[in-house]
């Protein structure tokens, strides 16, 4: 668990920002992590990318499959609610110097909060840091701006358009904390997100024995189309070299008028084949019966699928019925 300490000037520094880059590198995580959880086509668009231009290096660096970590100086801190792709490129080219040191400690000999989690590092990787840290850097960014240009680029506008609503829906609600109450507006951010007790909680996998306790005098939430549970990106503890405000990517809703369910990155076929049965109101079990599956697994999807604003969920009587929206 991840457990960040806000006081009354950290909530109000609470800031929300977009990040062309973060996408990019949510993506790349998604692909090294948990491939099958990207639709066809963004697989093979990601994929075909990072051949065709040669990116041996970001694929390791960033995928965090084979590394169980991707460093977090890929994903800079946003100065701004937006900030342009060649900006935040140019952040990761200049990264300091010992920062890169401390987040590729992690990477090459396991975190330093978790060494258990080492992995022996790809030789790729080791070639990289052999000519320096400077260079490094600044070859990951020509990476990932190739990489961004060749997979995201042509979606970029409808994306950045899901999380400018998104941002736009959540800012109002946190503006407005006298009707929605700040436990109720933060929690609705992703399910492993919680506020209790003047502390932010990341909720991690259970088989993670990720600990962490931060004091924070501000937090970045950003959105993204490529996650379905909330990710902790940097922060860290007391003394750690050139420390970052506490980053938090949580998953973006569908907003209307956006490309349709079919193109949204993370519903894939199981999730289609869900789709297919709520032409009508239907409850978790009576879809568990349909597609043969067990009802927790019908429901995990179903909150996916809800909090992406794909489906509807009504409740009559002792059931709630979802419906793709539309009908």
């Amino acid at each position: 668990m991840i457990r960040i300490r806000l006081g009354v000037r950290g909530l109000g520094d609470v800031r929300f920002a977009v990040s062309p880059v973060g996408s990019a590198k949510d993506l790349l995580r998604l692909l090294g992590f948990s491939p099958g959880t990207l639709t066809p086509p963004w697989r093979a668009r990601a994929t075909d990318a990072l051949i065709r231009h040669r990116l041996g290096l970001l694929a390791v660096v960033a995928g965090g499959g084979p590394l169980g970590y991707a460093p977090d100086f890929l994903r800079p801190e946003p100065p701004a609610f937006l900030t342009d792709i060649e900006t935040a490129l140019h952040q990761i080219a200049t990264t300091p110097r010992e920062r890169i040191r401390y987040e590729l400690a992690g990477a090459v000999n396991g975190h330093s909060w978790d060494p258990a989690s080492g992995r022996p590092a790809p030789r790729k990787l080791l070639q990289a840091l052999d000519q320096g840290e400077d260079h490094f850097a600044r070859r990951l960014a020509d990476e990932m701006g190739r990489f961004w240009h060749a997979a995201l680029k042509p979606s970029w506008p409808a994306i950045r358009a899901r999380l400018e609503a998104d941002v736009t829906t959540r800012a109002t609600q946190i503006a407005q904390i006298a009707q929605y109450g700040l436990a109720e507006t933060l929690n609705r951010l992703a399910p492993n997100l919680e506020w209790r007790d003047g502390e932010l909680l990341v909720h991690l996998r259970p088989d993670s024995i990720h600990r962490l306790t931060l004091d924070a005098e501000a937090v970045i939430l950003t959105p993204s189309v490529f996650v379905d549970t909330a990710l902790f990106c940097a922060g860290e503890p007391p003394g750690t070299p050139a420390p970052r405000t506490p980053l938090i990517v949580y998953p973006a809703t569908q907003a209307d008028g956006l490309p349709p369910a079919q193109d949204h990155p993370l519903i894939g076929a199981m999730r289609r084949r869900l789709l297919a049965e709520l032409s009508q109101p239907l409850s978790t079990t009576e879809i568990a019966q349909r597609l043969y599956l067990s009802p927790a697994t019908v429901s995990y999807h179903l909150q996916i699928l809800h909090r992406a604003g794909l489906v509807t969920r009504a409740r009559r009587s002792r059931h709630v019925l979802y419906q793709r929206l539309g009908g």
